[in-house]
């Protein structure tokens, strides 16, 4: 029995600057799906995900979701407030009225990937802002879950806690990582990219 589906594209072709990244590009998501997205570097994979996300438009084709789904992104960057605490770039990303559910949420998540949630977003190093950036992305539990790379700069320990995170994970989860033991513990399927394919 297959999941529903709740994300689609179909004959896509998307362009950097006059060249064509993708053609005929075609990929389906279903609930409950754990996708390893693989390719050379350059192949596509982060345009894949700027699709998803609504980032990056269509140059022609379809896209498609189910009404209401939601997607969280941790991308390779994103935006941040210098003078907000870790706690606030968490939270506030959350919508909804359910909001005040979530705090407990943040503080189990920012605990596990050794944030202290007091401390303002200037003072984090690049890795503690990697940290921070999972945490949001992980924390509201959308439908579509994309991670961009998301074990570079955790230790072993958080790597673990994250793969154990994922395996739970109720949403549909599309990956890109260069760790390919850890992409093998959290995935059941894999859209490989190659050559605009």
């Amino acid at each position: 029995m297959s999941s529903q589906l709740i994300f689609s594209v179909k004959d896509a072709m998307v362009r950097f600057k006059e060249y064509p990244v993708f053609e005929n590009l075609s990929l389906n998501i279903h609930q409950g799906r754990r996708i390893a997205l693989i390719g050379k570097n350059g192949a596509g994979k982060s345009t894949v995900m700027n699709i998803i996300s609504g980032v990056r438009s269509l140059d022609d084709g379809e896209k498609w979701e189910e009404p209401g789904t939601s997607i969280g992104y941790l991308g390779q960057e994103f935006e941040y407030t210098a003078t907000e605490t870790v706690f606030e770039f968490i939270f506030n990303n959350i919508s909804g009225n359910d909001r005040n559910l979530y705090e407990y949420k943040v503080d189990i998540i920012a605990e596990a990937l050794e944030l202290n949630i007091q401390t303002k977003m200037k003072m984090l190093s690049g890795g503690q802002l990697r940290r921070a950036g999972l945490a949001r992305a992980l924390v509201e539990e959308p439908d579509i879950l994309l991670l961009d790379e998301p074990t570079n700069h955790l230790d072993l320990k958080a790597i673990n806690w994250l793969e154990q995170y994922l395996t739970k994970y109720k949403g549909a989860l599309l990956c890109i990582s260069h760790d390919k033991k850890f992409l093998e513990n959290i995935s059941n399927q894999v859209f490989w990219l190659d050559r605009g394919k």
